[in-house]
């Protein structure tokens, strides 16, 4: 967060994000340069899970250097712990949080696979989760983001998720796809870069200048091997069975 403050770049929550793709305005930041109009690099900060060393660890950082923030809760999991056995955000939590700046979206009710569930189960997903992020917020609430690998290989099954989100009134949502996201980008199917602490500063500066974004080609490639492999290991299972 040092890094990102010290070189100017603006942290944007991700709605904010999507209407600068989109060519909307927002309110024109601190640390614009009114004698040029120029405005620093935007970076959009999400969190998934909603895990609750947010507030007591995140939270104080982002504070202390400006910056918003956009978190996914796993709505059936507020007030618990996640399947990790870490402690989820309490309630009250995100509702201090909420009036501090940061933004909320969900991540599910159970963080299930999607790909493997049902059209009713993802619905049951999509629908419940929002309703329960919305009764804890006291307002509409558009964001997701996606729990697992992203099947971007599989057409099928995203164009499903993409009319599904839709239905339940979602605008706007995050994947695992590696890459920096562009106005082209679809804005319910958004890029993002993993960071972690394993990240030295050259390159996580690297990752932020787009010297990251090739590995999504790579990242792609993967997923079709492994759906191919799949799809052949279940053929032959049919085959065998058969006899």
């Amino acid at each position: 967060m040092r890094f990102l403050s010290e070189r100017g770049y603006q942290a944007l929550t991700l709605s904010e994000a999507v209407h600068v793709l989109q060519n909307q305005e927002i309110p024109t930041p601190a640390n614009t340069s009114a004698a040029s109009g120029q405005q620093h690099a935007k970076v959009v900060i999400t969190f998934d899970d909603g895990l609750r060393d947010f507030y007591s660890a995140a939270f104080p950082i982002l504070e202390k250097f400006g910056f918003k923030a956009t978190v996914f809760l796993t709505s059936g999991m507020i007030d618990n712990t996640f399947l990790t056995g870490n402690e989820c955000l309490r309630e009250t939590e995100i509702r201090e949080l909420a009036a501090k700046g940061i933004e909320f979206g969900s991540h599910t009710v159970s963080h299930p696979q999607l790909h493997d569930l049902s059209c009713d189960e993802i619905v049951h997903e999509l629908a419940n989760s929002k309703k329960q992020i919305e009764d804890v917020l006291g307002h509409t609430m558009t964001l997701f983001s996606y729990p697992y690998r992203f099947p971007e290989g599989d057409i099928n099954f995203t164009k499903m998720l993409r009319n599904l989100l839709l239905e339940q009134g979602y605008l706007m949502g995050v994947t695992t796809i590696i890459g920096r996201t562009k106005s082209s980008d679809n804005p319910l199917f958004l890029k993002r870069l993993p960071v972690n602490d394993c990240d030295d500063m050259p390159l996580f500066q690297a990752k932020l200048e787009g010297g990251y974004d090739w590995l999504h080609g790579f990242q792609l490639a993967s997923k079709k091997i492994r759906a191919l492999i799949f799809r052949l290991k279940a053929d032959a299972y049919n085959v065998q069975s058969n006899y």
